[in-house]
């Protein structure tokens, strides 16, 4: 286990920037994903409907056909939704260290006030 060592409020800020940054470079990432599972999912309805209305048969057999015909459409979109939910998990964490940081901040200028000290 690692030793603790207490943060000064330079320290603190350093870390806050580094998280800011974190956040800032994560959105166009996040946004890319978002946007190629949404049309990863259009590609999938798409293929979905030609694929059943294509078929021939009873409706549940056409589904099936058209279950079948786009597995790999299907996979795609899922892929593609678990790396925009990966993504913005990252993002999430990265808010959440800056919540933490921002808690500390408060905690640290708190003590340095209360020992006379401008934190």
């Amino acid at each position: 286990m690692s030793e603790y060592v207490p943060l000064n409020p330079v320290q603190i800020e350093q870390r806050i920037i580094e998280a800011v940054n974190q956040i800032s470079r994560s959105v166009r990432p996040v946004s890319e994903a978002y946007n190629a599972w949404q049309r990863a999912e259009l590609d999938f309805k798409a293929a979905f409907a030609r694929a059943f209305l294509g078929a021939e048969g009873p409706m549940e057999e056409r589904k099936q056909r058209a279950v079948a015909g786009t597995v790999d459409e299907a996979l795609a979109a899922r892929v593609a939704e678990g790396e925009y939910k990966r993504l913005l998990d990252f993002q999430k964490s990265f808010r959440d260290q800056l919540s933490a940081l921002q808690s500390v901040q408060k905690s640290v200028n708190a003590a340095y006030q209360a020992a006379g000290h401008d934190g």
